[in-house]
């Protein structure tokens, strides 16, 4: 099986080409450019370096949220588009699973990606088990939920890391790579996908948990003007 899989939900983004359970190519890069800017030359990139061609893949698998509104939208879009040609399937991984996917740790591995506002976007594990839904949550309430030693990944973690030790909670941050979703990760997820998880292009769609701030701001001038009148 051969299966193309990238991310851009997060201030990283990345690529690889992966086949019958080997990484083939990759490319990765946290730079500050947009994601507009990087994930397409990413993607040519991998499939270049392998010489693979868009009809011999099997599967597109995507991270598709929650995280940066505009990196979802770039990277859904960019599957779709991707995939449509071929009708090629496509695999809508979690965020916070990609993030979390493959680590060992004797206590609750939790995937953090900063909100804003106060907030959290997150899903915990255990033993590589999900025990959380992803979802918002503040920091407070993510330290009250769990017990015992806390494994942060994610760009929330300092956030978290300062939180937990203010509390005397025993917690360790990923650092390196693994402090960012790889899509090696999202490409092993895809891999392990069942028949019933693929969807056809038209069917992808991002995981937002709130929406974008553009439509938030102009909800909130129209609920003012509302209420001035």
């Amino acid at each position: 099986m051969t299966i193309l899989a990238f991310d851009a939900s997060t201030l990283a983004c990345s690529a690889c080409l992966w086949r019958d359970g080997t990484v083939i190519a990759s490319r990765y890069l946290n730079t500050g450019l947009t994601h507009s800017q990087t994930l397409l030359p990413l993607i040519e990139g991998v499939l270049n370096d392998s010489k693979t061609t868009l009809d011999q893949i099997d599967r597109i698998a995507v991270a598709v949220g929650p995280g940066s509104f505009t990196g979802i939208k770039i990277a859904v879009a960019t599957a779709k588009g991707l995939a449509h040609k071929n009708k090629t399937p496509c695999i809508a991984v979690s965020s916070p699973e990609a993030l979390a996917h493959g680590i060992e740790f004797n206590g609750t591995v939790c995937a953090v990606e900063d909100a804003r506002r106060g907030m959290l976007y997150n899903a915990n594990f255990k033993n590589g088990i999900r025990c959380t839904e992803d979802r918002q949550i503040s920091v407070d309430a993510l330290l009250e939920e769990t017990d015992g030693p806390l494994y942060f990944c994610g760009d929330g973690s300092a956030i978290a890391k300062r939180a937990a030790d203010a509390a005397g909670r025993i917690a360790v941050v990923a650092d390196g790579l693994r402090a960012f979703i790889r899509a090696e990760e999202v490409a092993e997820i895809g891999a392990l996908a069942s028949e019933s998880d693929l969807l056809s292009p038209d069917k992808l769609e991002p995981k937002y948990l709130r929406l974008p701030q553009a439509e938030r701001e102009q909800l909130e001038k129209e609920s003012k003007t509302s209420e001035r009148n």
